[in-house]
């Protein structure tokens, strides 16, 4: 997992052309003037809307929203790597490590997800806006969660499959 203010880690994106095209996107996505972020911030909850790049990758526009705790759903991906950005809103993740965690319904290779029962090892990070997470396979998440009362979250979760990201260290 990482977690990082997109304008803070923008040489992040610079490894390879196609993170490249989506650090351009997300930028848009913030950008007050720009066609992306009026899209995404037209949607009303329950509504998403896909765009589908070169390379496999695929963002999700989607509005919801945020629930409690209890209602929680864990997952991971095997294939791809998601990059979730809020746009408008706040939203609480719960995160644990996969190796920590019993998995509820086994890998459905179509919906490229494992789903989890609920982890005692769950960590908590607030999402905001321009505040990007990044969830790896080893990662299992639960997005959509509310601090106190339920609020709208408009924002994009970007999918790239996992060959074409490497998260390191150095």
């Amino acid at each position: 997992m990482f977690v990082g203010y997109l304008p803070d880690i923008a040489k992040k994106f610079k490894k390879n052309e196609v993170l490249a095209q989506v650090f351009g996107y997300l930028w848009d996505a913030l950008d007050e003037e720009s066609e992306v972020f009026a899209r995404i911030t037209s949607l009303k909850a329950g509504e998403s809307f896909e765009i589908h790049f070169d390379s496999g990758v695929k963002a999700i526009e989607q509005a919801y929203l945020t629930k409690n705790p209890q209602e929680a759903f864990y997952e991971s991906h095997k294939s791809m790597v998601d990059f979730q950005m809020v746009i408008n809103g706040k939203e609480i993740f719960f995160v644990a490590p996969h190796s920590l965690c019993e998995i509820k319904t086994p890998f459905d290779s179509t919906k490229d997800l494992i789903e989890y029962h609920k982890s005692p090892y769950a960590s908590s990070l607030l999402l905001f806006k321009g505040n990007l997470a990044v969830f790896e396979s080893i990662d299992v998440h639960a997005g959509g969660i509310c601090s106190g009362t339920s609020e709208l979250v408009q924002k994009v979760v970007v999918k790239i499959p996992k060959e074409l990201v490497r998260l390191n260290f150095f």
